[in-house]
């Protein structure tokens, strides 16, 4: 294999919801275009304690913890894919004429996002190796609809990975590689 060939560039694929084989659920929301792909970031935190009496510069760093984000836009508007993912959203089909619906959305506060496991893959690659799974994945959704010329209407999706409290051992972040690999 030639080192070109192991160069993955190109847009993603995002799956929110799959099993723990990596099969995508019956039920999964599946996101197959975006506008300038995929981004998956972490952040770790850190307590940072100072010796007492000896200024404010830390003498050691003790890691408390990490999360992730997962963002992206994608051009297809489907509102089906947000009623899934989005508490706060819900799909009205009028009770005469069956082929009416209506999706709302509404903005009051107090309903946690639902969770689910997620996968990044790269378009065109079906080596899972160069997989991404997301264990814990809450995804936030706000509407951007602009009405322009170039880049017109297109979901904002921004998600945040937790750390897993069902994984073992807990707190499993995120899976680079075949998720199906036993130890």
């Amino acid at each position: 294999m030639s080192i070109a060939d192991q160069i993955y560039a190109g847009p993603g694929i995002f799956i929110w919801g799959v099993d723990e084989d990596g099969t995508p659920d019956t039920d999964a929301a599946r996101f197959d275009y975006t506008q300038g792909g995929i981004t998956f970031t972490t952040e770790s935190t850190y307590y940072e304690p100072p010796v007492d009496q000896m200024g404010t510069a830390p003498v050691k760093s003790i890691y408390t913890g990490s999360t992730g984000t997962i963002a992206f836009e994608t051009p297809i508007l489907d509102f089906e894919k947000v009623v899934s993912f989005n508490p706060n959203a819900e799909k009205v089909v009028d009770g005469d004429v069956p082929t009416k619906v209506k999706y709302e959305v509404y903005g009051l506060a107090g309903k946690e996002l639902p969770r689910r496991r997620a996968v990044i893959m790269p378009v065109g690659v079906t080596d899972p190796n160069q997989f991404i799974y997301i264990e814990s994945v809450g995804i936030k959704f706000d509407m951007n609809a602009s009405y322009v010329l170039d880049n017109n209407r297109r979901f904002t999706i921004s998600a945040t990975a937790y750390p897993s409290l069902d994984s073992t051992p807990p707190g499993l972040l995120y899976t680079w590689g075949d998720i199906s690999a036993t130890a």
